[in-house]
Formats: structure tokens, sequence, C-alpha cells
């Protein structure tokens, strides 16, 4: 029997064409990498369970991605999914592609670790990147410690930093990156994903409850699949909006219309 996943580690993007409410992002990147202006550095910004780490990893894919027949000789928008390279990444066991969580490695011991590592090249990538996930929570050492390298890294080296709280971040930091801006994403979007998840998984809902899960979720893709799990458990194959508002203790537009009379 295969272990079950969680929808919202089941339906993560894999490619730029499934991050939904980003075309901002995806644009310049498509044309950084068509005029070969990629910046040595990305700050990803944002609310929780948006896609930020996600996209880091697909980042990291479409900078060393071999493309399906492994002939593929610079970075490309559609990374293939299909070499050892983008398998291994998004598998977490890249050699050259090294996530770290700042929350729980915040000093500067960690980032001279860390640093000491960016001069060697890359073992089978063309890039080593370098993805800090909440790394505003690095100590104002370890920013310190990351300057230099960072306004003057490598050629052959990336860095891909996400976080929830940007204000918290050195503006001497920021200044190194190109930033992006993750956007809360809009209710019909998200209800859009429901739907193809609850198709896939041959689920019967009611689209008046994917629409209150998608309001729930506040702009965040994972809270609103998270939602839609726990549904799935309470009500089994058939959900219907009264289920969502007996669960979450929430009314529905037609009753507060009603009050408003």
């Amino acid at each position: 029997m295969s272990e079950y996943r969680v929808l919202a580690r089941k339906y993560r993007p894999t490619n730029f064409d499934d991050l939904i409410g980003q075309e901002a992002l995806v644009q310049t990147l498509s044309n950084a990498i068509e005029r070969n202006r990629l910046a040595h550095a990305f700050l990803l910004t944002g609310i929780r369970g948006i896609g930020k780490t996600t996209t880091a990893r697909i980042i990291a894919k479409a900078l060393n991605c071999l493309g399906a027949d492994e002939q593929l000789q610079g970075p490309t928008i559609k990374p293939c999914g299909e070499c050892h390279n983008c398998k291994a990444i998004m598998e977490d066991r890249h050699v050259d592609v090294m996530e770290m969580d700042a929350a729980s490695r915040t000093g500067v011991g960690d980032i001279r670790d860390l640093i000491e590592t960016v001069h060697y090249a890359p073992t089978n990538a063309r890039y080593k990147v370098y993805i800090i996930d909440e790394v505003h929570m690095l100590s104002q050492a370890a920013f310190n410690a990351f300057l230099k390298t960072l306004e003057e890294p490598p050629p052959h080296v990336k860095f891909v930093f996400a976080t929830t709280e940007s204000q918290k971040v050195l503006p001497t930091i920021v200044s190194r990156c190109q930033r992006f801006e993750f956007r809360s994403i809009p209710a019909p979007l998200i209800t859009g994903k429901l739907k193809e998840i609850c198709e896939h998984e041959q689920i019967d809902a009611d689209e008046n409850a994917l629409d209150a899960i998608s309001r729930m979720a506040m702009g965040g893709m994972r809270d609103a699949q998270s939602i839609l799990d726990q549904m799935i458990s309470f009500c089994g194959k058939s959900i219907s909006q009264s289920d969502v508002l007996e669960v979450y203790g929430l009314a529905s537009s037609g009753m507060i219309n009603q009050l408003r009379e």
C-alpha cells in the first residue's frame, strides 16, 4: 500500500506553468533566460503557502535542466522534469542544490560553513544553488557574514532566498537581490485549482463549497489544499457548502444577506 501524501505535497507545482497568479515572475525569468541576464540572487517574498519555496526549487531546475535527452546546453524556462538533475532537485537530493532553513540555523557559524563551500565548482550541475528559507530569521552577524559573498559570488553560484517578512531582511541584502513579491492568489483561481484536484481525486464537490474554502484560504494555495484535505476526511467523496460551513462555523452569503434585510 502506497504512503498517503497530503494534497499540498501531492499537487505541488513542478514547473512555471503550474504556478498560479505569479505571471510577473514567470515573464521576468523567461526574458532573463532568453537574454542571458540571470541575476546571481533572488528574493522571493509573500504570505505563507503561496509557493515561494516551491518556486525556488523550480528556479533551481530551470538553471540546471539537461533536457529529456540530456543534451540541453543552457538554462530553460521549461525544465523537463525527466533528466537526473530535475528529478534529484525535486526529490531534495541533488548535491549541488542546497536548502537551508534559516529558522533553525540562524547563527553566523551556519553561514560561514555555507560560504566555505561556495567557491567549489558544482559536481553535476551548471550552477550551485543555495536556497535559504525564512531568510529573515538569520541573525545580524549572519547577515553581515553574507554581504561580501552575496555582492561578488563566483559565476557558478546562485542564491534564492524566501521569506514571509521581507521588512526584517537587511536592506543591504535586499539591494543585492532581484526581488519578487508574490501576490495573494485570487479566490477564483484557487477555486479553479481545487476543482482540478477534486476531479483527479474523484471527489464530488459543490462549487459553493470550493468558493467558501478559497475565501477561507485568504490567498494561500497551501491553506486551501489543507482545508480541502480536511473536508475530504470529514465528508468522504461528496462535499457540500453546508459541510464546510458546519466544520468551520461560518455563515453563508445568503444568511448574511438575510440579516442585512
